[in-house]
């Protein structure tokens, strides 16, 4: 899959793009110097036909955008593909048993935030859900509406400590058909340009390939990072089946970017 003349990227990872790209060339440079010489026609006065020539020189200092070595990377990377372990990955369910842990990738796919990550990453906008229903509640018999049905004080405040106990990365999950493998991974929000949703492309390592049947929390749980990794896999194996967790067969990426 060619990449776009004009990629359009929700997501940028400018510091891991550095890395990579140090890494492929060798070192990094982001800016060259361009200089241009031109050959003119110069008349000293209006009744002067002869005129003489002359010669000017402009030179300009040119600094890459993300996006340029964005666009160099990947051309480096796919021109030598077996060295870099890069692979472009159209069926994702054909190519999925050849891909190992540190393969880079890029993949099509539909993405989306689910909806339970996305709340709990947010969690300004969850406070001002929770301060949107207590304003409601207060006002609901002034207006004559029914408060019945409507979380109480206790419940919102629950709710909102809750909220705050349970911080999340932005995580995205992919998939190019239904049932198939999909794709998964964390983002910087530093480095998100857009809201991410709908077809795109990825490109990004492999950092964990989830077999069949394996499960993979799409949130980040306080305290995991205490556990061992017997208790963590433990854990893992107990997990319930739900929109916060996801089922193999799975990629977890450390993503680099998200473009169409």
């Amino acid at each position: 899959m060619p990449i776009p003349s004009l990629p359009r990227f929700l997501y940028l990872d400018d510091k891991g793009l550095g890395e990579y790209l140090s890494v492929v060339e060798e070192g990094l440079s982001d800016e060259s110097k361009k200089k241009r010489t031109s050959n003119g026609f110069d008349s000293t006065t209006l009744g002067d036909l002869a005129g003489s020539d002359s010669t000017s020189e402009e030179e300009r200092v040119v600094r890459e955008t993300a996006s340029q070595r964005f666009i160099r990377l990947v051309s480096a990377l796919d021109a030598a593909s077996t060295r870099w372990r890069y692979y472009d990955i159209e069926d994702l369910g054909e190519e999925f048993d050849k891909i190992n842990v540190a393969d880079l990738v890029q993949v099509q796919c539909e993405v989306e935030i689910p909806p339970f990550v996305r709340m709990f990453s947010q969690p300004d906008q969850l406070d001002d859900m929770v301060n949107m229903l207590e304003a409601f509640r207060a006002m609901a018999p002034i207006l004559g509406e029914n408060t019945e049905g409507l979380p109480g004080k206790k419940m919102t405040k629950a709710f909102r400590d809750f909220g705050k106990a349970m911080k999340s990365d932005v995580v995205i999950v992919g998939d190019q058909e239904e049932g198939g493998p999909q794709v998964t991974g964390k983002l910087n929000k530093d480095y998100i340009r857009d809201a991410i949703e709908g077809e795109v492309f990825i490109v990004g390592k492999v950092s964990k390939r989830l077999k069949d049947g394996e499960t993979h929390s799409l949130l980040a749980i306080p305290g995991a990072s205490l556990l061992s990794r017997q208790q963590r896999r433990q854990a893992a194996r107990q997990e319930q089946t739900d929109e916060t967790t996801l089922v193999g067969p799975a990629l977890t990426l450390d993503i680099l970017a998200i473009y169409r």
